[in-house]
Protein backbone atom coordinates (compact mmCIF):
# COMPACT_ATOMS: atom_id res chain seq x y z
CA UNK A 1 0.00 0.00 0.00
CA UNK A 2 1.58 3.25 -1.19
CA UNK A 3 1.91 6.52 1.81
CA UNK A 4 -0.22 9.46 1.70
CA UNK A 5 0.98 12.77 1.70
CA UNK A 6 -0.20 13.20 5.02
CA UNK A 7 1.31 9.72 6.94
CA UNK A 8 4.70 11.36 4.96
CA UNK A 9 4.32 14.38 6.53
CA UNK A 10 3.78 12.99 9.99
CA UNK A 11 6.77 10.85 9.58
CA UNK A 12 8.89 14.13 8.25
CA UNK A 13 7.63 15.31 11.55
CA UNK A 14 8.54 12.88 13.97
CA UNK A 15 12.02 13.17 12.40
CA UNK A 16 12.17 16.76 13.21
CA UNK A 17 11.29 15.62 16.73
CA UNK A 18 13.78 12.85 17.07
CA UNK A 19 11.48 10.37 17.10
CA UNK A 20 12.02 7.23 15.19
CA UNK A 21 9.30 5.34 13.46
CA UNK A 22 9.03 1.10 13.19
CA UNK A 23 6.37 -0.49 11.39
CA UNK A 24 6.57 -4.21 11.83
CA UNK A 25 4.02 -6.83 11.91
CA UNK A 26 2.06 -7.65 15.26
CA UNK A 27 -0.34 -7.93 17.35
CA UNK A 28 -2.53 -4.91 18.17
CA UNK A 29 -2.07 -0.98 16.66
CA UNK A 30 0.82 0.44 18.42
CA UNK A 31 1.63 3.84 19.46
CA UNK A 32 4.02 6.39 20.81
CA UNK A 33 6.70 4.92 23.59
CA UNK A 34 10.17 5.69 25.18
CA UNK A 35 12.82 3.45 26.12
CA UNK A 36 15.94 4.85 27.41
CA UNK A 37 16.80 8.04 26.01
CA UNK A 38 15.12 7.77 22.77
CA UNK A 39 11.36 8.30 21.48
CA UNK A 40 9.58 5.73 19.13
CA UNK A 41 6.65 5.30 17.13
CA UNK A 42 6.33 1.18 16.97
CA UNK A 43 2.79 1.27 14.47
CA UNK A 44 1.27 -1.92 12.57
CA UNK A 45 2.59 -2.17 9.46
CA UNK A 46 -0.88 -4.37 8.69
CA UNK A 47 -2.82 -1.28 9.35
CA UNK A 48 -4.43 0.93 6.74
CA UNK A 49 -2.70 4.32 6.21
CA UNK A 50 -6.12 6.14 7.43
CA UNK A 51 -5.39 4.08 11.04
CA UNK A 52 -1.79 4.73 11.26
CA UNK A 53 -2.47 8.62 10.51
CA UNK A 54 -4.60 8.35 13.56
CA UNK A 55 -2.25 7.00 15.54
CA UNK A 56 0.18 9.47 14.76
CA UNK A 57 -2.24 12.35 15.23
CA UNK A 58 -3.55 11.32 18.80
CA UNK A 59 -0.20 10.41 19.86
CA UNK A 60 1.55 13.80 18.99
CA UNK A 61 -1.32 15.79 20.34
CA UNK A 62 0.11 15.18 23.84
CA UNK A 63 3.52 16.43 22.86
CA UNK A 64 3.69 19.77 22.83
CA UNK A 65 4.40 21.13 18.96
CA UNK A 66 4.64 24.88 19.45
CA UNK A 67 8.48 24.09 19.11
CA UNK A 68 8.45 23.32 15.42
CA UNK A 69 6.79 25.21 12.66
CA UNK A 70 3.85 22.79 11.10
CA UNK A 71 2.85 22.64 7.74
CA UNK A 72 -0.74 24.10 7.47
CA UNK A 73 -1.82 20.89 6.25
CA UNK A 74 -0.49 19.17 9.71
CA UNK A 75 -1.70 21.89 11.05
CA UNK A 76 -5.38 21.73 10.30
CA UNK A 77 -5.64 18.25 11.24
CA UNK A 78 -4.35 18.75 14.62
CA UNK A 79 -6.90 20.91 15.08
CA UNK A 80 -10.04 19.17 13.57
CA UNK A 81 -9.17 15.59 15.24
Amino acid sequence: MRKTKILTELESLCKKLAILVKYDRFFGRGGYCRLRDKSYFIINERLSNETKEQIFINELKSINLNIIDLPASLRALFRRK
